[in-house]
């Protein structure tokens, strides 16, 4: 059955993919054009920018269904705030006990794709449940250098060039958003929920080792799908209204609840925005966001490959970055308007604990529909 949900997620992923960036293509830019009235709750202001999750509530008996699509793209390594190139990586420790003592396969490039479907229902005016499933893919190209030879000084060589990925529905989750305030101005709500992690955390592919083999080995934990954990979510959203402005807050976070033998930490983050409301149909957007995580627990004696992403001790984070973004409102389908959103965010500032790869820029488009 799983398997089969995500052949489904992937035929719609890449469906998707298309629709939404011919829909931001054409949508967004005949937004100008346009002389089609539309409704006054049909504004494209009064969604939080596409990258934000669960920055509204609605109203009694209405739906709304979402998908979301992102693709995050790293490059090069660093260990805490400083760059370093592949012949500092190969000199950084390996994990105790490992051999070689030093790593000896370096990251060059990740990409990860995820794809989030959603829908929303107002239970009343006070609640809005939430459910969510996540799909993710990561391809990443690495380099193997030759082991380190203790009796002859002599540089490391390049032994060549692979790459690994791997796929899995990520996680489902569900939640509720609580209305805590609203009026003409602004409004605040509290999200809660549980998300359950429903990857298997034993994905492998074929790896180019130090000794020029190829062999079939367990990936390492960042290029894992999921950990098979229960998290809480939890959200505080604020959004204040103010001519054609708006300007939103949220603080959130995922505690675990249950793990499995290895787990990655909790997180939490930040994020503020503002929107300006150019006309009706199109909002502009920037965003500033910090997110830390606290890193990997456990670990699992089946990933033990020369590489910096198979210790466990070099997860974890600070980040900060900046999004620009736009939101439009569109009628491509019968009934009420569409809603599509995309969000560029650049890293101003990431510091890792132990050797990471560094992030470049992160991508989300998004169509949403209510009725």
């Amino acid at each position: 059955m799983k398997s089969f949900l995500y052949r489904v997620s992937v035929c719609l992923r890449r469906y998707l993919s298309l629709s939404l960036i011919l829909s931001l293509s054409f949508g967004l830019a005949g937004t100008l054009l346009s002389t089609q009235v539309i409704a006054d709750s049909d504004r494209a202001i009064d969604h939080g920018p596409i990258g934000v999750m669960g920055d509204h509530f609605h109203k009694a008996g209405e739906w709304m269904v979402s998908a979301r699509l992102m693709r995050m793209h790293m490059s090069g390594n660093q260990l805490g705030g400083d760059k370093l190139s592949d012949s500092e990586v190969i000199m950084q420790p390996n994990a105790a006990g490992r051999m070689p003592a030093v790593l000896s396969v370096v990251p060059q490039d990740m990409d990860m794709d995820m794809l989030m479907l959603g829908a929303m229902y107002a239970h009343s005016n006070r609640l809005t449940l939430m459910a969510m499933v996540m799909a993710s893919s990561k391809d990443m190209a690495l380099t193997s250098y030759t082991p380190p030879n203790m009796m002859n000084p002599a540089p490391r060589t390049v032994v060549g060039g692979f790459s690994t990925s791997s796929d899995d529905i990520q996680s489902i989750s569900l939640s509720g958003l609580f209305r805590l305030q609203q009026n003409a101005s602004r409004r605040t709500h509290l999200t809660l929920g549980l998300e359950q992690s429903i990857a298997d955390a034993d994905a492998s592919d074929t790896v180019l080792t130090p000794m020029g083999m190829n062999m079939t080995m367990r990936l390492p934990y960042g290029m894992q799908i999921g950990d098979e954990s229960l998290r809480l979510n939890a959200a505080l959203t604020h959004v204040y209204r103010r001519d054609d402005w708006a300007f939103g807050g949220q603080i959130s976070g995922k505690f675990k609840l249950a793990e499995e033998e290895w787990h990655f930490g909790d997180s939490q983050q930040a994020t503020a925005w503002a929107q300006r409301e150019m006309n009706r149909r199109l909002s502009l957007s920037g965003r500033l966001t910090y997110e830390r995580a606290s890193g990997l627990e456990g670990m699992d004696a089946m990933i033990m490959a020369p590489v910096q992403t198979a210790i466990p001790a070099n997860y974890g984070y600070k980040k900060w970055r900046i999004g620009l973004g736009a939101n439009g409102v569109v009628s491509l389908f019968p009934g009420q308007s569409e809603r599509l959103g995309i969000e560029l965010e650049l890293p101003i500032d990431t510091n890792t604990r132990g050797v990471q790869m560094t992030p470049e820029w992160q991508l989300t488009l998004g169509i949403q529909k209510a009725f």
